[in-house]
């Protein structure tokens, strides 16, 4: 009976952590497409002074913070492996779906980068 409730208070805790790293995830997608938006930083689109504050300061923490939550649920995931095949492919898909979103993040933030690399302007050039 004790290892059936310390399994389910395991699965819960694993469920919390994932929902955590989707929630953190839709936020960073939501950051860097605001980062790399010229008219966010000038006054022109609108967005108040808080905002391209908090993108400012809490996009590479979170971005770092992402970068280790999936690797300590992959490295769960990979420890789980022996569990139930419904649980283990659950965890597979949400990883791959998890890693791809996380990617994308780190593309969309490197290309703007790489584009003002190679057109001789400064990095983190948005166009202001």
């Amino acid at each position: 009976m004790e290892k059936a409730d310390n399994t389910d208070i395991r699965r819960l805790v694993i469920f919390a952590v994932a929902l955590a790293n989707l929630l953190l995830l839709g936020v960073l997608s939501w950051f860097v497409y605001l980062k790399e938006q010229p008219l966010f930083w000038r006054n022109e689109g609108g967005w108040p002074v808080w905002l391209r504050e908090l993108v400012l300061i809490f996009f590479y923490p979170l971005a770092g913070v992402e970068f280790f939550l999936l690797l300590a649920l992959t490295w769960t995931g990979c420890k789980c492996a022996g569990t139930s095949r419904r649980y283990l492919m659950t965890g597979v898909a949400g990883l791959i779906l998890s890693w791809g979103l996380f990617l994308m993040v780190m593309i969309i933030l490197v290309t703007n980068n790489l584009i003002n690399f190679w057109e001789n302007r400064p990095l983190h050039w948005h166009g202001q």
